[in-house]
């Protein structure tokens, strides 16, 4: 009897504890906070199966299964397999899926594009081009968009990321519904391909501001047409005639139809986030300076004209003299800097 009150509690705990481990929910083997991102690819292939072969085949995995030696780690913007079968269907060169795995060349440039050369949570996102880049030596773009009232961003302004802030040993997955793909055009060359932007284009073209463009990175504050057609100029020949020197060529920089060009266009590279705070002047393709005052707001030339008034949420009335910028046609990414579209004409004085 002593044995069997013995016995007995121990078979009611066994069972117990056999029937909590039957009904308590399975712990996964693959909790992200344990694996690198390579490793997490190697327990996820299933479901990314596309962007595994190509991290592979492009000699990437092993990479991102180990620790950044010259950062705090990666932060890897992993295309879905719908992304990859799109961007096949679009790519002339590309037949099908194991035609791109052949191109090893291809595959390593661009898996590192998508590898940026440090940790970014997306609380780390700017307002403009990431600070730190891609293993292949370039700056990604990230603009915050509203979907539904849900905040969406977009890499490079083109590209949604779907599923957002993975965290690894190594650092962060993001995974986006498109593929990455290094941009190639200069700002020069993307205005001349714009609708909305022909009156500048044509300029910079009357005015060969491309032969004179010798550094790698440069920025342009570009009107639309919209703006221009505010002053009753609907065409490149009615520009001339408001503003060109008569009697010297337009490319001479003595003329004021030439100065007016050059001064949409500021030396280096400045995405929004790379402005400085406070106000600072910077120089331009024709020697003069640009004013841009950073704060809540950012101000271009404040106080050189007066662009008349606009009436706040409290009703009151306050001068705007100085120019906007048209959020929506900021932060343009191109190989030699971003394009940023601005509210008014672009001038160094009133305008005549």
């Amino acid at each position: 009897m002593n044995m069997i009150r013995i016995l007995v509690p121990g078979i009611i705990l066994f069972s117990v504890v056999k029937s909590c481990e039957t009904e308590r929910p399975a712990v996964s083997w693959f909790e992200n906070e344990y694996f690198t991102i390579g490793e997490y690819l190697n327990q996820n292939q299933q479901e990314y199966s596309k962007s595994y072969r190509l991290l592979t085949e492009g000699r990437m995995l092993g990479t991102l299964g180990g620790y950044n030696p010259y950062g705090e780690g990666y932060t890897l913007f992993l295309p879905t397999d719908e992304a990859i079968d799109q961007f096949i269907s679009s790519h002339e060169e590309y037949t099908d899926f194991d035609n791109l795995l052949k191109d090893t060349t291809f595959l390593q440039t661009l898996t590192r594009y998508h590898t940026v050369n440090n940790v970014l949570h997306t609380n780390d996102f700017p307002n403009g081009a990431l600070k730190d880049t891609t293993l292949t030596g370039e700056r990604l773009t990230i603009g915050l968009y509203s979907d539904d009232d849900l905040p969406l961003y977009k890499v490079n302004n083109v590209v949604p990321i779907v599923k957002s802030n993975l965290e690894m040993t190594n650092g962060y997955i993001h995974v986006v519904s498109g593929v990455l793909q290094p941009v190639e055009i200069g700002g020069y060359d993307w205005l001349q391909l714009q609708d909305e932007y022909t009156i500048l284009a044509q300029a910079m073209e009357l005015s060969e501001i491309k032969n004179r463009l010798w550094w790698d990175q440069y920025t342009i504050l570009a009107e639309p047409d919209s703006i221009y057609e505010r002053y009753g100029i609907s065409n490149i020949e009615k520009l001339v005639d408001r503003i060109a020197t008569p009697g010297i060529p337009y490319s001479d920089r003595t003329n004021d139809f030439y100065q007016f060009t050059a001064y949409h266009i500021m030396r280096g590279e400045f995405y929004l986030n790379d402005l400085y705070l406070g106000t600072e002047d910077y120089r331009t393709l024709g020697n003069e300076r640009v004013i841009i005052d950073v704060g809540i707001d950012i101000r271009i030339n404040p106080g050189l004209v007066s662009y008349g008034t606009e009436i706040t949420e409290t009703g009151d009335t306050i001068a705007i003299d100085y120019i906007r910028l048209l959020w929506e046609g900021c932060n343009i990414l191109t190989h030699s800097g971003p394009i940023h579209a601005i509210s008014e004409l672009l001038v160094d004085e009133p305008w005549p």
